[in-house]
């Protein structure tokens, strides 16, 4: 059985960003315009948007090939396995991609807001521990 999509945390956040709203002062400039910080948690949040897309297509397209798997005969895969893995190929590419761009967008953000990067927790966590306590 295939996995619901997963919902992105922060939608709200972004659709506020997105439209401009001044209901997050602190990003928001006069004119209706962002501040970098709020450039930045934009491309942040699209970005983590992706991320989870990426993860969800991942985990179906790996469901699915374990069902056709599942019962296949031994012997050469079948043109349907092959097309599979192709396809988890394609999807596993793309989430290594949709990762990278989201800790691109994490380390401007951070760099963005000056917010101070533990050494030992990484620039990811405490982003998302940013974001988990001010965005919630």
């Amino acid at each position: 059985m295939a996995t619901p999509h997963a919902a992105f945390l922060w939608t709200a956040q972004l659709q506020r960003l997105q439209q401009r709203d001044s209901a997050l002062p602190m990003f928001a400039a006069e004119d209706k315009a962002l501040t970098a910080a709020g450039q930045a948690l934009e491309l942040l949040l699209l970005a983590g948007e992706h991320l989870l897309k990426a993860d969800t297509d991942v985990g179906l397209v790996a469901d699915e090939l374990r069902r056709f798997q599942k019962f296949a005969p031994p012997g050469r895969p079948s043109v349907q396995i092959v097309q599979l893995r192709r396809q988890q190929s394609t999807v596993q590419q793309a989430q290594r991609v949709a990762r990278q761009a989201f800790i691109r967008n994490a380390d401007s953000f951070a760099r963005a807001i000056a917010l101070e990067v533990p050494q030992k927790l990484g620039v990811v966590e405490t982003v998302m521990r940013w974001l988990r306590a001010n965005l919630a």
